[in-house]
This record gives C-alpha cells, sequence and structure tokens, in this order.
C-alpha cells in the first residue's frame, strides 16, 4: 500500500460541504465513497478498530473514552508509518487529516466524537486523528508496550495539554523526554505547569546544551514547578505501619 500524500488537498471549504452531506442512520455514517486508492487503508484502519473493541470489550453501544483514544491511538500510529510514505511532515498537512476525517473513515471518528465539526475538520488541532496520531507520536518510547506503559494512566485532558500548544510547535525529542518523565508525577496540573514553562524556556534555551542534555532540562522543569513525585506502595505501607522512610 503506498498512497501519494502529497497529491492530498482537501480545503476547508470542501471539508465543510463534504462534512454537512454526511448522515447517521442508526450509527452507520455516510455516505462513504472513495477512490480504490484509500480503499487498502480504510480497511486496515476499520480491522484495527474492531481490534481495539475486542480488546476493550467495546460495542458500537458503548460510551468511548481515553483508553479508545490510547490503543486507536496506537493502532493508527502503527497503520500510518513510513512504508506508507507517512512522516511528520505529511503529518503536519492539515488537508490530510480532514481527509481521513471526512473521506475515508468518519465513521470511526463518530463512533469516538460523534457528528461534531471540530473533530472533523474546523479546528486543526482539535481534528481527532489529528490529536491521537501526534500524541503518539509525542510520547513514542520506541515501540508500542513501552509507549503504552508511560501514557497509559492518563487523561483526555493530557493529549489537549500536549497536542494543543499554540507559538512554538513540537519539539520531539523534549516532548517525548516530558512525557517519559510526567509518568512518575501525580496530576494534570504538574503537566501543565510543565508545558507552559517549556514554552517560555524553549523559546531562549537549546535543551540539547544544557547540563544533562534534554532528560537534564526536562528534569529541571519538573523541578522548577514543584512537581511531586508519586509515592510508591513501599512508601504507604511503611507510613501506615509508622516506619520511618529513609
Amino acid at each position: 500500500m503506498k498512497i501519494n500524500w502529497e497529491a492530498v488537498e482537501y480545503s476547508l471549504e470542501k471539508a465543510k460541504k463534504d462534512f454537512e452531506s454526511l448522515e447517521v442512520h442508526d450509527k452507520n455514517v455516510g455516505p462513504i465513497q472513495i477512490d480504490s486508492e484509500w480503499g487498502e487503508l480504510r480497511k486496515k484502519l476499520i480491522q484495527a478498530r474492531d481490534e481495539v473493541f475486542d480488546k476493550l470489550g467495546l460495542d458500537e453501544a458503548c460510551s468511548l473514552s481515553y483508553s479508545f483514544d490510547l490503543e486507536f491511538g496506537l493502532k493508527l500510529y502503527e497503520v500510518l508509518n513510513e512504508s506508507i510514505g507517512f512522516d511528520n511532515r505529511v503529518a503536519s498537512n492539515v488537508d490530510v487529516w480532514q481527509y481521513l476525517s471526512i473521506k475515508v473513515i468518519p465513521d470511526i471518528v463518530h463512533s469516538r466524537r460523534g457528528l461534531n465539526e471540530q473533530y472533523y475538520y474546523l479546528k486543526p488541532v482539535r481534528i481527532w486523528l489529528y490529536a491521537i496520531w501526534w500524541y503518539i507520536n509525542l510520547s513514542w518510547m520506541g515501540d508500542e508496550e513501552r509507549t503504552r506503559d508511560v501514557i497509559q494512566h492518563n487523561t483526555t485532558d493530557t493529549i489537549v495539554g500536549i497536542v494543543e500548544r499554540p507559538g512554538i510547535g513540537y519539539y520531539i525529542d523534549v516532548d517525548r523526554e516530558i512525557m517519559k518523565q510526567n509518568k512518575d508525577y501525580s496530576d494534570e496540573a504538574t503537566l501543565r505547569k510543565v508545558l507552559k514553562l517549556n514554552t517560555a524556556r524553549i523559546m531562549v534555551i537549546s535543551p540539547e546544551l544544557v547540563v544533562g542534555g534534554v532528560e537534564g532540562y526536562v528534569n529541571d522543569l519538573f523541578e522548577s514547578v514543584g512537581a511531586k513525585k508519586k509515592r510508591s506502595i513501599g512508601g504507604y505501607v511503611k507510613d501506615l505501619f509508622g516506619v520511618k522512610r529513609k
């Protein structure tokens, strides 16, 4: 399967017109009429959705949540890869996400977000497919298992926090280190503070040049906002029985 991503031109006006033609009948969304070039990709993504439904014990009547974002996001990231010509540059093209959302798999988007225009085309960073692909990309730890381990306890707010940031764009190595270290902290407020501070600092600091490199730079972000690490189960047990922790 090879797709000419460079040929995808799908204006906001066209997206709006095609979105308004979508209809829902008994949770089936249509019309879905795609060129043969996109048929195999749609088949793979429908299969991916079905595998996620089976894994999570879901069906079309279920109210989907972050767990679906996570698992389908990992599948989407697996399917949209360099072997089919998909890369960060393609992923920055809003036309691609609008086209996938409205023309290729509107039924999958609908299953998570209903027929709400902002998740299909209206606001680029709110396009659901865009958001979950970039969330996985900015959290990628080298393989699916390690990535899931780092972000499985996050929430939809985490996706919003890491993806919807104005001004600086994405600094992928730093973002991945933030997500890696964020696993050790306890609340969304900490991540919001870290991301805000990073936005300010990265304008004037090259993370690679600070002591400890990117890891040291990110560690200092968490320390600077007064982040408190999660306590281990062992720590709770020692407190419970009055044992001082060293």
